[in-house]
């Protein structure tokens, strides 16, 4: 193995992780510390005690309230609903990981569970290919700046390199598990052999996206919730 490879697998991943937790956890004081906007904003009475401003923001997120109103409002429902459809495909496939870290046995390795994982994997792919294709042309092209595609192009990398693993090799789920779980005890297992060469890739790429999170407007997954209840109290 070469010293390049060692480190990603043995020792970056220390460094993402310790990045991304660290980065989030200094974004939430940073915004915990952001004084409160003096006034209420709102034109209709809102709820003042802490469980009211959640349960508002939990049923506009379930119910997809804002999405409607963006459609209502913009007119057209293609580039919304797209957008959507990516983040559910993204919470699906994360979805299908988790038996990469957590043994699942009545799960993992099945044909079901791999054509899942497939078809999700392929429709991520698709729907951040369109992402691009929308930003590359017509209004949100003079909207966007450089984190934008950045961003992007990782999410890209990282359904690239993942499908190709997935198409091109029967994963062993067993080595996956004792793999993760000796970085998660420090007690180094060897490298899963069935994920073939991609898999060093895509491992790198993930921690690359995981440095960049805290940094990125990724953290919109942790701001709009927040955000809205702020705006709710």
């Amino acid at each position: 193995m070469s010293t390049l490879a060692f480190l990603f697998y043995y020792i970056t991943p220390y460094i993402a992780v310790a990045v991304f937790v660290g980065g989030m956890a200094y974004r939430l004081y940073r915004w915990y510390q952001r004084k409160p906007v003096a006034g209420h904003l709102s034109l209709y009475p809102r709820p003042h005690r802490r469980l009211g401003p959640f349960l508002e923001m939990l049923i506009e997120t379930i119910t997809l309230k804002m999405i409607f109103n963006a459609i209502k409002i913009s007119g057209s429902a293609l580039p919304i609903t797209a957008g959507l459809a990516l983040h559910a495909a993204l919470f699906l496939t994360l979805l299908h990981h988790v038996p990469v870290f957590v043994s699942i046995p009545p799960v993992e390795g099945t044909a079901a569970w791999i054509a899942f994982g497939t078809l999700m994997g392929i429709a991520f792919l698709a729907f951040l290919a369109y992402a691009l294709g929308h930003r590359l042309g017509g209004p949100r092209k003079y909207l966007s700046v450089p984190q934008d595609y950045l961003a992007l192009l990782l999410l890209i990398g990282i359904a690239v390199t993942g499908l190709h693993i997935h198409l091109l090799h029967t994963l062993d789920y067993g080595e996956l598990n004792r793999f993760f779980l000796g970085l998660a005890t420090f007690r180094w297992q060897p490298v899963p052999q069935s994920a073939g060469s991609s898999f060093i890739w895509h491992f790198a790429l993930v921690q690359l996206l995981m440095v960049y999170f805290p940094f990125s407007k990724f953290t919109h997954m942790v701001g709009y919730p927040l955000a809205k209840m702020v705006a709710y109290s």
